[in-house]
């Protein structure tokens, strides 16, 4: 039973030198300043704002969607520098041949320095529930919100945690390794609305040249934002303020059970989705770095 539950021995190691280290207590002073700072800010434009119309309680709910899309942006640019060193900074230490010497598989070395970056991420989300509750308390939201936009914090740092250790172990140096996370979500973010628009304008060509005015093609294209990791961050947001979802919004057709299904249950589908791929970076990484251990194995040879 003591075994089935042991900890990860890099899970292990990570957490006790990152708490010998003033770097998290810092880095979580910051988050907690920036968050209380727009707080306060939008306390002062909601007050002057209510010296022409009257104050309302009801325009402090902005703080939700202010508050939730900015400690999104905070961990989308705080994993990428976390898990970026995770392997070359191993490599720049010259530990990770040691590491690779022990009974761990690389896919455990990988997944332990995942869960040390994930909990690193619940222990700001921890710290900024104080912040965050002001949104609901004045706002006017359910906890169940809080607790939601706190699922998708954890969410989106597996798939942002995911790739930067990919492109930790494909990189030899940290910087170059946090840069190139970046570039590739920004090129999904890009990527993904370049799509779609390309698909729109060629659809929208050919109905043209056709005389064809109505078309429902667009809802098949939108298929393409479920790649896309931000995509059920904001249809929850959209849910929480607006209490109706995208699928609501845009008017699917329910005559196409598919396309209704699928915008229905938009954010478990899409979560899905990018979780297994998510899987499949850890599963490049683990392998990259079994393989990069063999070539030096068999030079030293």
């Amino acid at each position: 039973m003591k075994d089935r539950f042991q900890i990860n021995p890099i899970l292990k190691k990570e957490m006790m030198v990152g708490s010998r280290s003033m770097k998290m207590s810092w880095a979580i002073m910051a988050i907690c300043g920036i968050l209380t700072a727009i707080v306060v800010f939008v306390l002062i434009i909601t007050n002057l704002a209510s010296s022409y119309a009257g104050y309302s309680y009801n325009s402090l709910i902005v703080l939700f969607p202010v508050l939730g899309c900015t400690e999104c942006g905070l961990l989308s640019l705080m994993i990428p520098v976390i898990t970026s060193a995770s392997i070359s900074g191993e490599r720049e230490k010259q530990t990770l041949d040691i590491m690779l010497t022990t009974p761990l598989s690389p896919m455990s070395i990988v997944k332990g320095k995942l869960m040390s970056a994930m909990m690193i991420v619940m222990m700001y989300m921890i710290a900024s529930v104080p912040v965050m509750a002001i949104a609901f308390v004045l706002g006017g939201l359910s906890w169940w919100n809080l607790i939601g936009l706190f699922i998708m914090l954890i969410y989106l740092g597996i798939y942002v945690g995911s790739v930067g250790i990919f492109c930790s172990s494909v990189v030899k140096k940290s910087i170059a390794a946090t840069i190139l996370t970046i570039v590739i979500g920004i090129g999904i973010l890009v990527g993904t609305a370049l799509f779609f628009g390309i698909g729109v304008s060629i659809i929208e060509a050919y109905n043209l040249a056709t005389g064809n005015m109505i078309s429902d093609s667009h809802y098949g294209l939108m298929l393409i934002f479920l790649f896309n990791p931000y995509s059920p961050i904001f249809d929850f947001m959209v849910r929480a303020m607006t209490n109706s979802s995208i699928y609501e919004m845009i008017g699917v057709d329910n005559s196409n059970i598919i396309f209704e299904f699928i915008y229905r249950f938009w954010i478990p589908i899409s979560m899905i989705i990018n979780l297994i791929i998510s899987y499949g970076f850890l599963k490049l990484a683990a392998k990259h770095v079994n393989v990069g251990h063999k070539n030096k194995t068999m030079k030293r040879s």
